[in-house]
């Protein structure tokens, strides 16, 4: 039996630590997606199922992805509050008169050029500005933690978090596409039993009505039954043509409806965990609320941001201008200043964009609750059902036991002659109803323990 584990998450710092040599990886993907059928000798369980699909998940890679995006976007901030240098050349022809202002273009007066008339003359200017922030937006000279990059760091951890959420979410439909495709095949037997033992049925009452021991209604209701017989056998075969599929495009895998699965359905939890061990210490670090915990604090930053800039704000800015004329009369030129900017009157503008933040963080703060309270809900949910269809397992299991004892003595009585054909169908059809009745409860049974696994962020682990 598989046994379920309490485990402790990994930490968003380490989800995103380990995306960077993810990135290389994911290339490999395509070529791993047309070896994987070649490379498995044996049908693929629901653990290899969920190993390919891991790899091959459109969702998963995008959330990667997402992180790594933000992680430049955090270097992109701290860089914008540091010093910003930039440099600029240029070569420059001009010609005309009234060139008395031009005093660093020295001519001279040979030749019978006039001071005041430039015939062809040019100069070649270089220059160099730095710009830098003393105090703006919350941000001392760059060197604290301003609210601009805090936002930032706080988005990319709220990412770092969904990308948990999102495997917890492929795995949960890895596992029911698997569960659900190998029930129908399981289930396929059973059907196809049925509708020959219905068939031996009508052939015996038939036989029985020319005999005269049978009413015309008995082959009616007898032809009624092989009729809904053949619908269910029909309908499970589509459903596992259609799960093959389905699981195929999932996987990466060319589509088709032969997709070799292991008949073996992952065996439940022995035993689960209690709702105690789920909604205890494990509900403090589901990736949801760790997810909702990044964003209050991304709005706190916005909030921050948008107060800071009712503040003054303080920038240094420098350059300096060389300026070649190619004649001794070269010039220099520099400037540095200190500019203060005091936000005087905006008609409430930015104020109002203060408040609405604001708000939005004291809404962020109160959703937490709403998330915890979903949370809680979907786990508590999923154990009802749990409970709920294992008593009705019990029940089954009994009725089976007993449906078995009556085909092995109907069985018995058959061979010594003093049982009738149409009963001993009768008792054989009854334990195959109880059987696929058994077989679809805990079908949706382990569907439930794959739900629960994604309602508890991963904390719970029955199929890794």
């Amino acid at each position: 039996m598989t046994k379920s584990i309490l485990h402790r998450d990994r930490s968003s710092n380490n989800v995103a630590a380990g995306l960077a040599a993810l990135v290389f990886i994911l290339p490999l993907g395509s070529q791993a997606a047309e070896r994987s059928e070649s490379s498995y000798s044996r049908p693929l369980t629901a653990h290899d199922c969920i190993a390919i699909a891991l790899g091959e998940s459109p969702a998963v890679k995008a959330s990667r992805y997402d992180v790594l995006s933000e992680a430049q976007e955090v270097r992109a901030a701290e860089g914008l509050a540091l010093p910003q240098l930039t440099g600029s050349a240029g070569y420059q022809l001009f010609s005309g008169s009234r060139t008395g202002k031009f005093s660093i273009v020295n001519l001279g007066d040979s030749g019978g050029v006039s001071l005041n008339t430039v015939g062809l003359g040019a100069v070649e200017i270089y220059s160099a500005r730095l710009s830098y922030s003393l105090f703006k937006d919350g941000s001392i000279l760059g060197l604290n933690n301003p609210p601009a990059i805090a936002e930032k760091k706080a988005k990319k951890q709220a990412l770092a978090w969904t990308v948990n959420l999102t495997r917890e979410e492929v795995i949960y439909r890895i596992t029911d596409e698997f569960i659900l495709t190998v029930s129908a095949r399981n289930r396929t037997a059973l059907s196809q039993r049925r509708v020959e033992l219905l068939e031996q049925s009508v052939a015996i009452t038939e036989e029985q009505q020319k005999q005269g021991l049978k009413l015309p209604i008995d082959i009616k209701v007898a032809k009624d039954q092989l009729s809904g017989a053949q619908n269910l056998a029909k309908l499970l075969r589509q459903q596992a043509v259609a799960g093959s599929l389905e699981l195929s495009r999932s996987l990466g895998l060319p589509s088709t409806s032969e997709l070799a699965l292991s008949s073996t359905l992952p065996d439940p939890p022995d035993p689960p965990p209690t709702a105690e061990q789920l909604l205890g210490g494990a509900l403090a670090r589901h990736p949801s609320l760790q997810v909702q915990r990044a964003t209050i604090d991304q709005a706190k930053q916005n909030y921050r941001l948008e107060r800071f800039r009712l503040y003054p704000s303080v920038s240094l800015a420098g350059s300096a201008t060389y300026i070649d004329d190619f004649s001794p009369a070269n010039g220099s030129l520099f400037f540095g200043g200190i500019t203060v900017s005091v936000p005087i009157f905006d008609f409430g503008a930015q104020l109002a964009t203060a408040r609405s933040k604001l708000m939005t963080y004291k809404a962020e703060q109160a959703r937490l609750f709403s998330v915890a309270d979903d949370v809680t809900y979907a786990v508590l949910k999923a154990y009802e059902s749990i409970y709920a269809l294992s008593h009705n397992i019990l029940g089954l299991q009994e009725d089976i036991s007993k449906a078995e004892r009556d085909v092995q003595v109907i069985r018995s009585q058959q061979q010594q002659g003093i049982a009738e054909p149409l009963t001993a169908i009768e008792k054989e059809l009854h334990l195959i109803a109880k059987q696929d009745e058994l077989a679809g409860v805990s079908e949706r049974r382990l569907t439930l323990y794959a739900f629960l696994q994604k309602a508890a962020g991963g904390s719970w682990k029955w199929i890794p």
